[in-house]
């Protein structure tokens, strides 16, 4: 019988079949050349979805356990002693991610990721997002780490955003054989073994700053996502200054050292996307003052601001330049085409599994952001 589906687990449902099916192979119950069950008996007995039995069924295919013949159905493709090995975990690291796996900039992260570390033996796993959600509580988040302690993680990939539970996470680190921080690490806490990738912050305020000047403008808009409060900072174990504060310090020396004085630069620290009025009034304060420069940390958060400036009727040549950040499909279908910068997520999720499939401990290593000149 093959082994039902754990609801209690954090492995996908899609996962477990095709888990459950591996065992099968390596016992020899599934041998060379043998059908494995349809779809539909899959199903049935799963009591899960046609989806769900695909995602198990293309997993198998692309690990090469079994193959599909054309109007015959799925055979075992797989000697079972190289299966035994493989169940044993002989060569096979399972990687656990929480990151979002869908938007531009994540899915360009997981997909990369995904690609490199499938070549080598390595299981991608997508978990649970809610470990970067502010509004779950510790205890949940807790009883969460411990499932994927119990699943047998080798390892963990983690978007560190401010509202991930890092102290949470260093009471249970002795548990992971690897830990790795991609894209953003917010911690006030030190793990001296894990692996940070991120974009270089301080290189993505100059280069926004240096392209505003280059393009002629006098006055500067920074929109910054929220600041980390004290509170949570106490609760997560969060830097209070986080990487967006990196940043426009970067930004504001470059204005410094060309000559601009300190009212130069409005700072709107804490926008929330929505707010208009409040956008709308820092705008055209520094509009007034002559040709004027945006920075939105994020592309989303640029949106806004177009709409403003086309209601005021601007002329985005002569009056206002703006530059995004992650080089996201805002970035192309927002009229005129906004310029951004990209992080550079390929590389990073290139090097993060580089660091994985070699048993890595301890890179520190900032990739160097790249500025996608558009119309804007």
């Amino acid at each position: 019988m093959l082994r039902k589906i754990d609801n209690s687990s954090p492995l996908p449902k899609y996962y477990q079949i095709s888990d459950s099916i591996k065992e099968k192979i390596a016992c020899g119950e599934f041998s060379v050349g043998n059908k494995i069950p349809t779809c539909r008996e899959l199903m049935k007995y799963f009591n899960t979805t046609v989806v769900t039995i695909s995602s198990a069924m293309r997993q198998l295919e692309n690990d090469g356990y079994i193959s599909k013949v054309q109007g015959k159905g799925m055979f075992v493709t797989v000697p079972a002693t190289a299966a035994s090995k493989a169940v044993a975990g002989a060569a096979v690291k399972k990687v656990g991610i929480i990151m979002p796996t869908r938007g531009d900039l994540y899915q360009n992260l997981s997909d990369t990721l995904v690609h490199e570390l499938e070549q080598h033996d390595t299981y991608t796993i997508p978990l649970s997002i809610t470990l970067l959600e502010d509004n779950v509580n510790l205890e949940h988040k807790e009883k969460l780490l411990k499932k994927y302690i119990a699943a047998g993680f080798d390892s963990l990939v983690i978007n560190g955003t401010r509202d991930f539970p890092y102290k949470l996470l260093y009471k249970y680190r002795d548990a992971f054989r690897q830990l790795n921080f991609i894209a953003h690490c917010e911690s006030g806490i030190d793990f001296p073994e894990a692996n940070v990738i991120v974009f270089d912050a301080a290189q993505v305020g100059r280069l926004a700053a240096k392209y505003l000047i280059e393009s002629g403008r006098k006055n500067f808009l920074w929109l910054s996502i929220e600041e980390p409060s004290k509170q949570l900072q106490t609760r997560n174990g969060c830097r209070g200054k986080s990487f967006d504060m990196s940043a426009r310090e970067a930004m504001k020396s470059v204005l410094r050292e060309a000559g601009f004085p300190k009212s130069a630069l409005t700072v709107l620290k804490t926008y929330r996307h929505g707010d208009e009025e409040k956008l709308s009034a820092a705008l055209s304060g520094v509009l007034a003052k002559g040709p004027s420069g945006v920075f939105a940390i994020g592309d989303f958060h640029a949106v806004p601001v177009y709409r403003i400036a086309t209601m005021m009727g601007l002329d985005f040549k002569k009056s206002l330049s703006i530059v995004g950040l992650y080089n996201t499909s805002w970035g192309e279908i927002l009229n005129p085409a906004m310029t951004s910068i990209s992080i550079q997520e390929a590389e990073i999720a290139e090097i993060a599994a580089d660091c994985i499939i070699n048993r890595k401990t301890g890179q520190r290593i900032l990739v160097e952001p790249k500025l996608i000149k558009r119309e804007t």
